[in-house]
């Protein structure tokens, strides 16, 4: 066992530094065992795959904006590796290392993703799918999910009102877009608002008492 001279402590744990102060312990760690798991030996394995990551994606860019640039092709083809390197990166320390609640994870990651495929449109001729199908198409996705969540997660079904309320805002940015001409093809962007109002008036009919507690509790009123 170690004794940090530091804290006056007995230290059980085969470590180098004490867990305290963090002062490195200069005695032996001979009949030391660990008292309990090492939680932080995940993290490094995390931190590790994180690096690999980060330093091939910097590799694949550098060679990408190299070769178009000497090819000289017709689009700046490297750009949209560029933009799917960076979502790769972005999901793996978010949605995988990323301690955030999975709320958070899944409304990140679906308004990124739908950046990220504008980003590939505008760079592919700007012809509007990624707005016009692509974004309702997500905001579908996320109803979807949500439906799923409530079900297996059914005793605490009426915590997912708030993200109920967030795809409505959401898909109500498609339908701004078609006033303003952005978009043309207002269909898809009329059933992604439609199932998400009818998701939420689902939910706040039959919940009935408990979803506008829900509602109450969440807007302090």
């Amino acid at each position: 066992m170690n004794k940090c001279s530091n804290c006056n402590v007995i230290i059980m744990d085969a470590t180098d530094v004490c867990p305290l102060c963090h002062q490195v312990l200069n005695g032996e760690k001979s009949g030391c065992y660990n008292m309990y798991p090492d939680v932080k030996d995940t993290s490094r394995k995390y931190r590790m795959l994180e690096n690999i990551v980060l330093f091939l994606s910097v590799v694949a860019v550098i060679i990408s904006l190299t070769v178009d640039y000497m090819t000289e092709g017709p689009i700046g083809w490297s750009l949209i590796v560029l933009l799917g390197i960076f979502y790769g990166n972005v999901m793996i320390r978010l949605a995988i290392v990323g301690k955030s609640g999975y709320r958070f994870k899944t409304i990140s990651m679906v308004v990124l993703a739908i950046l990220v495929l504008w980003g590939i449109d505008y760079l592919t001729g700007n012809r509007g799918w990624a707005l016009s199908i692509i974004f309702p198409a997500a905001i579908l996705l996320v109803d979807i999910a949500i439906l799923i969540l409530m079900i297996v997660n059914s005793r605490n079904w009426q915590s997912y009102m708030m993200l109920q309320i967030f795809t409505i805002l959401l898909s109500a940015i498609p339908l701004i877009l078609i006033a303003v001409g952005i978009i043309k093809w207002k269909y898809m962007a009329l059933i992604a608002m439609g199932a998400s109002l009818f998701i939420f008036l689902g939910t706040l009919i039959i919940g009935d008492r408990r979803a506008r507690n829900e509602l109450k509790r969440r807007f302090h009123v």
